[in-house]
């Protein structure tokens, strides 16, 4: 290298120094400039071989983006420092940075903290801005470098024309569907509008230069207009006292292509493009009265639509914004947008919720924890229908969520706790249930092993590999749940046919022909919850065959102790509800009182048999509920003293009540036939309703029927077991 390139080397190193102290005059102090300077020393150090301009080399680009951090959002010297080192290996800084502590451990928080957001992969999120936006909060310990990330992808789209066309269209694209949504929601309105006309440069520049084009023609046509519009509003606003300046806003091309597409109109239709900005120099004691005052002037000279009328000084938006919006009919009978405000309030709507805080007293710089805490509370807490992320959005809190990556780079979101298992039943249920480990961040780990914000997962499955009830406790997503206890019960009912098949073959052995007494002697001697649970067992081995003739074929003891078995106490469920409404089947039992007089519960349906209670209602007289009841414990402990003792009283003749069972099992060819015999011609009974549905070989429905009592019921669902196909059936306690 000549000593002239090393001269011209040097004179713009120093140009970029000044340029940088410049931007951080503001808050420059004896502390600051010296952390500033040892910054700019190593970046130096670090990139002295690629200095030159043709190809915008780190350098420079560090500089630039540090500028931006300290002059556009004016943070403080720890992330203007670490703007400078974000493109430095972090060993090098380390090594060399030996400024003060709390500044080195700030510029190293931050610097930590982008290098995680870095690492995500953004080329398959462009429909995810919202999830985006959560993700780079959760994982960002320190929220400013969430902020130098920002001036990072401002400065490349600044100089983007640098790239190849292939590298424009890729980089455009990722920053209006990620990085202007983020500058939108952390409020920082003029760098948002910027990246979305950069973008819109670069990925349609056709629409783009056919906007532009009919924006400058359409100012050219109405600069008359504004005049005359103008003219009467700047002498009433002098006649009373206010100081203000006058701005006439266009709208912006990427804001006319945006609305053009959203509401299906063309340019000629968009209504809005123009509008007049009244900034009023005010005191703080006088902002909202001065803005009154401007809105009476505007309005006493041209007819306001009061519809139109939006007032966000005296509530502002939730991301702060603060303005006076009124709508008149101007002189050529056109309609003009007018929006009034204090150059404070015009400040913060074009830089967002730095300036904020700078008004609030901050000289420069505005690194506080309150302005760092407002930043992350708006990350958190978006405001809901927000036009800039409505596509793909989901705002609300995030404190319980986490987002991770499949292989290929897509985003999934999770709720925090949620592991391995999780992510594979979110990608899909067969890869949930063939999931025998997992690689996270390219290292293998087991089943449960709990995820984190940012960590990079591929599922490994096995064809062998089976759901089983402990992956139960190791999901945490109601997802995940539903789809391995959908999986145990198809599993349970293949085992419950098995067993049934085998239970068949053996009193077929046996010469028994009476299925029902044979069941009832095998669920009494095991202590079983009913004949399902009598066909799991047998299917799984855990009764012997020889242990099913001693008992079916058993003493004579064992006859009589199951000459009268107490049926065995229904599941509780949902429950049909009787119409019956009678005073002979029940007792309701106070004290020594008889009281006769009552209704059936609609919630429980009992039917004679049933263990009940009475229970006084408000206006409804009594409630006759099964002790079993859904709302029998809440009722009894809230009112002990409207319960009341029941029982039932010798049945009158030819009393009925009305219960539903639910079957479900094997579609069958006739099983609906199957079901019609058994009941009306086997077991005489009346069927009001039958509604089966088959989906996939299996089915499941609903049987209305009138029967005495519960041992007439019980006797019912008993012999629907015996119907092949049928794998369960069960009373409900409720019906819709």
């Amino acid at each position: 290298m000549g000593n002239r390139e090393k001269n011209n080397d040097l004179r713009q190193v120093r140009v970029k120094y000044r340029q940088l102290i410049n931007a951080c005059r503001p808050f420059l102090n004896k502390s600051n400039i010296g952390t500033l300077r040892e910054a700019f020393i190593i970046l130096l150090k670090a990139h002295k071989d690629n200095l030159k301009t043709d190809s915008e080399p780190f350098f420079l680009h560090a500089v630039d983006v540090a500028c931006i951090v300290a002059s556009e959002m004016r943070l403080g010297a720890s992330s203007v420092a670490a703007a400078l080192l974000h493109d430095v290996d972090f060993n090098i800084i380390e090594k060399e940075f030996t400024g003060p502590y709390p500044h080195r451990s700030e510029i190293a928080a931050i610097l930590h903290s982008l290098s995680r957001i870095n690492d995500l992969p953004t080329d398959r999120l462009h429909d995810n801005s919202g999830d985006f936006i959560s993700l780079l909060l959760s994982i960002s310990g320190d929220i400013r470098a969430v902020l130098v990330k920002l001036a990072d992808r401002l400065h490349r789209m600044r100089t983007i024309a640098l790239l190849s066309a292939r590298e424009q269209a890729v980089v455009a694209l990722e920053t209006s569907n990620l990085y202007a949504p983020l500058a939108h929601r952390l409020g920082l309105y003029k760098i948002n509008s910027e990246l979305n006309e950069l973008s819109l440069h670069y990925t349609d520049p056709e629409s783009y230069n056919r906007i532009l084009t009919r924006i400058q023609q359409a100012e050219l046509d109405n600069k008359d207009f504004f005049n005359e519009f103008l003219e009467p509003v700047r002498a009433e606003l002098t006649r009373l006292g206010l100081q203000y300046t006058i701005k006439n806003r266009t709208k912006s091309v990427s804001s006319v292509f945006a609305k053009m597409n959203k509401q299906q109109v063309s340019f000629d239709e968009v209504y809005d493009l123009f509008a007049i900005r009244v900034i009023l120099k005010s005191e703080s004691k006088n902002e909202k009265a001065d803005c009154w005052k401007a809105y009476s002037a505007v309005t006493n000279l041209y007819t306001p639509e009061t519809k139109r009328l939006r007032d966000w000084i005296s509530v502002p938006r939730p991301n702060g914004y603060e303005s006076l919006h009124v709508t008149v009919l101007g002189p050529t009978k056109r309609w003009i947008e007018v929006q009034i405000r204090t150059d404070r309030m015009d400040e913060e709507a074009e830089l967002g919720n730095a300036a904020h805080w700078r008004y609030k007293g901050q000289a420069g710089a505005v690194e506080t924890d309150e302005w760092l805490n407002s930043i992350r509370k708006i990350l958190e807490n978006p405001e809901e229908g927000e036009e800039a992320l409505s596509s793909g959005s989901k705002p609300g809190s995030k404190e319980n969520m986490i987002y991770v990556f499949t292989p290929d780079g897509d985003l999934k979101k999770l709720k925090t706790g949620s592991t391995v298992l999780d992510f594979a039943f979110e990608v899909h249920t067969n890869l949930g249930a063939k999931c025998s480990g997992a690689k996270v961040n390219r290292k293998m780990v087991p089943l449960k092993h709990q995820l984190k914000n940012g960590d990079m997962v591929e599922i490994m499955t096995s064809r062998n590999q089976t759901p089983n009830i402990d992956w139960l406790g190791w999901v945490a997503t109601s997802r995940a749940k539903i789809k391995i206890r959908r999986y145990l019960k198809e599993a349970e009912f293949k085992q419950a046919e098995a067993g049934k098949e085998i239970f068949k073959r053996k009193l077929s052995q046996l010469k028994q022909q009476n299925q029902d007494e044979a069941i009832n002697r095998l669920i009494a001697h095991f202590k079983l919850s009913g004949p399902l649970d009598l066909f799991q067992q047998l299917a799984e081995n855990k009764i012997e065959p020889s242990a099913i003739k001693e008992i079916v074929l058993g003493t004579a003891k064992d006859k009589e102790e199951k000459a009268d078995p107490k049926p065995p106490r229904p599941l509780i469920g949902p429950e049909v509800p009787s119409a019956n409404k009678t005073s002979e089947n029940v007792i309701i039992v106070n004290e020594t009182s008889a009281i006769e007089g009552y209704t059936l519960a609609r919630c429980c349906n009992p039917v004679m048999g049933d263990d009940i209670f009475g229970f006084i209602t408000v206006g409804d007289g009594i409630k006759i509920h099964r002790i079993n009841c859904p709302n029998a414990a809440w009722m009894r402990s809230r009112y002990p003293y409207r319960s009341m003792e029941a029982q039932w009283s010798k049945p009158a003749e030819g009393t009925y009540f009305i219960a539903t069972i639910k079957v479900s099992g094997f579609d069958q060819l006739g099983i609906l036939s199957s079901i019609t015999n058994l009941i009306s011609n086997d077991l005489k009974m009346d069927v009001r309703n039958i509604s089966l549905e088959s989906k996939g070989g299996k089915f499941e429905g609903t049987i209305k029927v009138s029967i005495r009592d519960k041992k007439h019921l019980d006797l019912l669902i008993q012999k629907l077991l015996t119907i092949k196909g049928i794998i369960k059936a069960s009373r409900l306690s409720t019906t819709k």
